[in-house]
């Protein structure tokens, strides 16, 4: 069963509010096995804008697939009404959710493809079911990805297996990814994986504010960026400094 759909969203994702705090986004397009389209990525973008601390659970609808990757059948529409390339809503929307002021966890409920992978990346933890797998068609679709998403892929399957995954267009299965870390948990069938999200998020939920945020941009400058520079280091630190008073000032 799918979530029903909040007011002002895509018909294409739906949000719901499962527990104080936790929003589940569903990617919903079942005649495409939930395939992105264009207007889902504007409404990720806008929305994630509007996220204050939320733990944010991105599934896909059913149990088949997360997401078959970009809605190729939007192609023409992205070409005519845009003169950015065809994956830049893609972009705006993995880098509005690294962004937003919240916690995206991709709940991994079948194969993910393309712009599904990226969506996945663009979360700050992963979970799967067992038989869950990866896959990047752009070499065989003549597609050269964009910096950031290589970026994002490396920082979850590492040096070795993202070669494989865009240079050969391999299926990387979930086991391959946990073993390099680009999964938190990997659990057996869909009632574990609803168990996994909601205990996750709940640690999320639990885990201090402050160092949830800056925790978080640090790691994703440091995937970004490499060493971070001054001003980011400058930004960090105070963090850190905001963090120690406060705790001192709850003794």
């Amino acid at each position: 069963m799918t979530d029903p759909p909040s007011p002002g969203a895509s018909p294409f994702i739906h949000e719901r509010v499962v527990a104080p705090g936790v929003l589940r986004w569903t990617l919903d397009n079942p005649s495409k096995r939930n395939a992105v389209h264009p207007d889902a990525l504007a409404w990720i973008s806008a929305r994630a804008r509007a996220l204050s601390g939320e733990v944010v659970l991105l599934t896909g609808a059913g149990e088949r697939a997360f997401s078959a990757g970009f809605d190729l059948s939007a192609l023409p529409q992205a070409l005519a009404s845009s003169r950015a390339l065809p994956d830049q809503p893609l972009i705006d929307a993995c880098d509005a959710m690294q962004a937003a002021d919240a916690s995206f966890v991709a709940v991994l409920n079948g194969y993910v493809i393309g712009a599904g992978v990226e969506l996945a990346c663009a979360c700050a933890l992963r979970i799967a079911r067992a038989g869950v797998w990866f896959q990047v068609p752009a070499a065989r679709l003549g597609v050269v990805y964009h910096a950031r998403g290589l970026q994002r892929f490396r920082a979850v399957f590492g040096p070795g297996l993202v070669r494989r995954l865009m240079l050969l267009g391999d299926r990387l299965s979930a086991e391959e990814v946990l073993a390099v870390g680009g999964l938190a948990r990997l659990v057996e069938g869909p009632d574990e994986l609803e168990r996994a999200a909601t205990e996750l998020a709940t640690r999320l939920r639990e885990a201090s504010p402050r160092s949830t945020r800056g925790h978080r941009a640090m790691l994703l400058s440091l995937e970004r960026d490499g060493a971070p520079d001054a001003a980011r280091l400058a930004e960090h630190e105070a963090r850190r400094r905001e963090a120690y008073a406060a705790r001192g000032g709850d003794d």
